[in-house]
């Protein structure tokens, strides 16, 4: 039986923005839509300015853009939105660990999860980025963690939820 890592904090509004960012990187393929994107418009513009595009010039450059702007608004516009909607994010976590569950506690949760509802997870310099459900997620800051405990709890998300996603 593994020592449980425990690790309390609080999210800075831009620290949760960053790994809002870094989620919808890893889960939108943004390099895939912004070639996308930039493709269409360029190639509707390229038909308007031949003036033999007629109603696929438009198409093309609307798509485009809507296909850039929905990446836009992914990275730069809903993770502000979600932090201003969301009250909890304000709130000091403290998270236990364990080989039995995650402990989570705030002001208003008081919660032992099962591994089980992860389905998985990535990390980078920052964060770790645990998945629940389709949309839902847990992160957790790197900068909590002493190297050990970072270590360990690698080895237990490897352990339990499975090698991580790039």
């Amino acid at each position: 039986m593994n020592s449980p890592v425990t690790t309390t904090f609080t999210f800075t509004r831009d620290e949760y923005i960053l790994a809002m960012k870094r989620h919808y990187r890893s889960a939108l393929n943004v390099g895939r839509d912004v070639v996308a994107g930039l493709l269409a418009v360029a190639g509707g513009i390229f038909l308007v300015m031949r003036s033999s595009g007629g109603w696929t010039a438009w198409a093309l450059l609307v798509a485009g853009v809507v296909l850039l702007s929905m990446v836009a608004y992914a990275l730069f516009v809903l993770p502000s939105i979600l932090y201003r909607s969301q009250p909890k994010l304000k709130d000091e976590y403290s998270l236990r660990f364990a080989d039995d569950g995650i402990g989570f506690k705030t002001r208003s949760i008081d919660s032992t999860l099962q591994w089980s509802i992860y389905q998985s997870w990535l990390f980078d310099n920052d964060f770790y980025i645990m998945y629940h459900g389709k949309r839902d997620l847990s992160v957790i800051p790197r900068r909590t963690l002493s190297a050990d405990d970072d270590l360990r709890l690698r080895q237990m998300l490897t352990a339990k939820i499975g090698p991580p996603r790039n």
